[in-house]
């Protein structure tokens, strides 16, 4: 069964919930999983594509858009059902992705904006009524 993950940010805007999902993936990456992030749509997409570009200075994040030719361990997407099986699934998104149930591992990042807090209140209410074993990583502080 799917393991699910919930980090809770102190942090009140969204660059800062893009940029801990830019930590989750190197993290994920490094420990040799493969890693889909699924936003919202397109502009979020390349939103995120940017700032895996300059995330760290000193080191490289290998990712791309899903609907690029080339296929990297990371990978950002907005669409219905990624064409490649990833391990761990970043849900940056909101309704809830119909297809996460096909991840070892979904991680949700939480932010204190009322409207991610009430989108990943759903989300925890959905897993939680189905069955799943969710775990929050409380790191505000």
């Amino acid at each position: 069964m799917t393991a699910i993950d919930f980090y809770i940010l102190g942090h009140t805007d969204e660059l800062a919930r893009f940029q801990f999902a830019c930590r989750l993936s190197e993290k994920a990456y490094g420990e040799g999983h493969q890693v889909y992030v699924h936003v919202e749509n397109a502009e979020q997409a390349q939103r995120l594509d940017d700032l895996m570009w300059s995330y760290k200075a000193e080191s490289f994040l290998p990712h791309n858009l899903v609907n690029e030719p080339q296929s990297a361990p990371v990978q950002i997407g907005w669409q219905d059902h990624p064409a490649h099986h990833f391990d761990v699934m970043i849900n940056l998104s909101s309704p809830q992705p119909s297809f996460f149930s096909r991840f070892a591992r979904v991680l949700e990042i939480v932010i204190q904006d009322e409207t991610v807090l009430e989108q990943t209140r759903q989300h925890f209410k959905f897993y939680k009524d189905r069955g799943y074993e969710v775990t929050h990583r409380d790191l505000r502080g």
